[in-house]
């Protein structure tokens, strides 16, 4: 359908256009199940408000997922491996599980071994541990896979649930996965310290590591001042 306006481009301010679409996901039914029905709800609005002489041009798209009323469909597609997946992500999720449970105990009798060398230090030499040393007792490649189980975990239930249709946060899902998955390959590097050769490049990535997050710090802030400046200046005729 196609429509057709004749309208001033100096007077118009701004347009909305609204209109729904409908789809069906074939390839995630059982059998004797109905599919899901994808109810979109899209908007695109034309805003004018700027009279920059550049139309700008945004979308909008609600999704509302709904059981199909109609059985008569044909084509669908079986996915068997549907059990498999949860399955698979029941064992990811004990794993993970476990290594929080280790790593967190390793952290807490550290941080206890901690209390105690303070307390010797006190008693038997009259004198306290600096903060620094305190750090010592402290692993953060455990903290670092902490931060990825919890993260894995989360990520695989809102996987199961989204498999399950109970859930549609594929957003919050994917950062979450994505992000301990990252984490979990920066983790791999401690495993390169075992090597001679590799755990020279180690040592020397822990000991410039302080100084290159103060340079950074430093030459962060004439980024952002650079940033700012081309925001500011170029903003207004860019469409970002």
């Amino acid at each position: 359908r196609y429509i057709c306006m004749l309208f001033q481009i100096s007077r118009l301010i701004q347009v909305e256009i609204s209109f729904k679409l409908k789809g069906i996901a074939l390839q995630t039914i059982h059998a004797r199940e109905l599919p899901d029905c994808y109810a979109f709800q899209n908007t695109i609005t034309f805003n004018n408000r700027a009279h920059s002489g550049k139309i700008k041009i945004y979308f909008d798209s609600d999704t509302d997922i709904q059981e199909c009323k109609d059985w008569h469909i044909f084509n669908s597609v079986l996915q068997k491996n549907t059990q498999y997946i949860l399955v698979f992500d029941g064992f990811v999720i004990l794993s993970c599980l476990a290594s929080l449970i280790l790593c967190t105990r390793s952290i807490v009798l550290a941080w206890r071994l901690q209390k105690r060398f303070v307390t010797f230090f006190l008693e038997k030499y009259k004198r306290h541990v600096c903060y620094a040393d305190r750090l010592e007792f402290l692993n953060g490649w455990y903290v670092l896979v902490i931060i990825s189980d919890v993260m894995t975990i989360i990520g695989s239930i809102l996987k199961m649930e989204i498999k399950a249709k109970n859930l549609t946060s594929y957003d919050v899902c994917s950062i979450l996965l994505g992000t301990s998955t990252l984490f979990v390959w920066v983790g791999v590097i401690r495993y390169l310290g075992y090597f001679q050769t590799y755990n020279v490049l180690i040592l020397t990535m822990q000991a410039s590591l302080p100084k290159v997050l103060r340079f950074c710090c430093c030459a962060g802030m004439i980024y952002l001042g650079y940033t700012f400046c081309g925001w500011i200046v170029l903003g207004p005729y860019h469409e970002k």
